[in-house]
């Protein structure tokens, strides 16, 4: 099976590369900001150029020099990117001119194994189409010949994506194969990214104790023991308690949150056992069933807390999540205690979501329940089908559909649940008139 090509944007901290992968991909993917150091983690995204594919990799800024800290694990990542990059994209600012740090991220590049003649130079921010002369000074860096761009204007992109497509291996056409996702949900500092690393096995997300390490979605493909069962996992940015009437890269962060929930399959909310249910964890609960994806609850930090505390959270859970009723598992990120029950869960909870069931089964099933206990005020369900899956869908034929209370179709709902195993799943009841 063939790869796709890997092109990593590298560069020191804020010369422009979340905008150029913007301008790249032709829409918003990566949180811009003036202030260095927005993009932490390494993201992929597939881009498209002259009728070449290939993965595009943004990466936080690199600083060659940090030995400990944010920075040094920022750096870290720009490092996995350019092993596993095809062709280097290495950006550089017009403004400030050739500087110690893109001197140093140069020198890395040019002993990089197997990566000879496979990096390419963009002076960014080189807004004047009649006058690039500002690339040359670039010449220093030995990185051949500098191409002038403008991210922000487009200037330029066309012509370096010219010559990073050249650059590419040859690949075989192939059908792309459409992984479940799992989207990890939390507030920020829940150990998001420590569970990230632990289920890939790889230094893949920025893990450190500066809550909002993470800005970025972080797409990594992870595999059940011995195999047979893949999946996309997604890692996305923390979302505090006043994300709503945040502003920049708060308020990005949160979006990504929202579009990694729309994303997925089955989306696992993290929750902290030492701090507990709060109404964060709530609203992710919300925006995962609104969006009619499903849902698992995992508690994180299970060996800060006796067992009596995991109790509390599971009847916290049960008494405040009654819409989605989610299943419930206690880990350890840090230690791995208990992370070999995720990809289970995940597992069942996809095999419910894509719930399909023959309508003779349906409609025996719900008359079973209606014969239970009827619906008030004389209505009478003629009939039901399922209207389809990811989430499971029900249509009920009524002789009248607007006097049945909300209270009925939620025992229909919970009845649906307990019968088919649809813990965590947002299950959809829709009513009709039946003549």
């Amino acid at each position: 099976m063939s790869r796709t090509p890997v092109v990593a944007v590298v560069g020191a901290p804020n010369v422009g590369k979340s905008s150029l992968v913007n301008r790249i991909l032709r829409r918003r993917r990566a949180v811009v900001a003036d202030q260095p150091g927005t993009t932490r983690d390494r993201t992929y995204d597939r881009a498209e150029w002259a009728g070449r594919e290939f993965d595009l990799v943004d990466t936080g800024g690199m600083e060659p020099t940090a030995r400990m800290g944010l920075e040094a694990l920022v750096t870290l990542q720009a490092r996995v990117a350019v092993e596993e990059a095809d062709v280097i994209l290495h950006l550089v600012d017009a403004r400030t001119g050739p500087t110690e740090a893109d001197d140093a991220i140069a020198r890395e590049l040019r002993r990089a194994p197997g990566k000879a003649g496979r990096v390419v130079l963009a002076v960014n921010k080189l807004d004047n189409p009649s006058d690039d002369s500002d690339r040359h000074l670039f010449h220093t860096l030995g990185e051949g010949e500098p191409h002038a761009v403008s991210a922000v204007h487009g200037i330029g992109v066309g012509d370096m994506l010219d010559v990073v497509v050249s650059l590419l291996p040859e690949t075989e056409p192939e059908e792309e194969e459409r992984l479940p996702r799992l989207a990890i949900i939390g507030r920020p500092n829940v150990g998001k990214s420590t569970l990230l690393n632990r289920l890939l096995g790889a230094e893949r997300a920025v893990v450190s104790d500066v809550s909002g390490t993470t800005t970025d979605a972080v797409a990594g493909e992870v595999a059940s023991e011995g195999g047979m069962e893949r999946y996309l996992l997604l890692d996305t940015a923390g979302v505090g308690r006043s994300s709503r009437k945040a502003e920049g890269v708060p308020y990005y962060s949160a979006l990504r949150t929202e579009e990694a929930i729309r994303r997925s399959d089955v989306s696992l909310l993290l929750v902290d056992a030492v701090e507990g249910l709060v109404a964060s964890d709530l609203r992710l609960a919300r925006q995962i069933e609104d969006a009619g994806r499903t849902c698992g609850v995992i508690v994180n930090k299970r060996d800060l807390v006796p067992d009596e505390r995991m109790r509390e959270i599971e009847d916290m859970v049960a008494a405040r999540m009654t819409d989605l009723r989610p299943p419930i598992i206690g880990i350890s990120a840090l230690t791995g205690a208990g992370v070999e029950g995720v990809l289970p869960l995940s597992s069942r909870l996809l095999r419910s979501y894509g719930l399909s069931l023959p309508t003779h089964e349906v409609a025996e099933f719900v008359n079973q329940v209606v014969d239970r206990t009827a619906p008030p005020g004389g209505v009478k369900i003629r009939y039901a089908t399922q209207t389809g899956s990811t989430p499971p869908g029900f249509l009920i034929f009524a002789n009248r559909p607007k006097d049945i209370p909300d209270s009925y179709l939620r025992y229909l709902e919970n009845s649906f649940r307990q019968r088919y195993d649809l813990y965590g799943v947002s299950v959809r009841i829709r009513v009709k008139s039946s003549r």
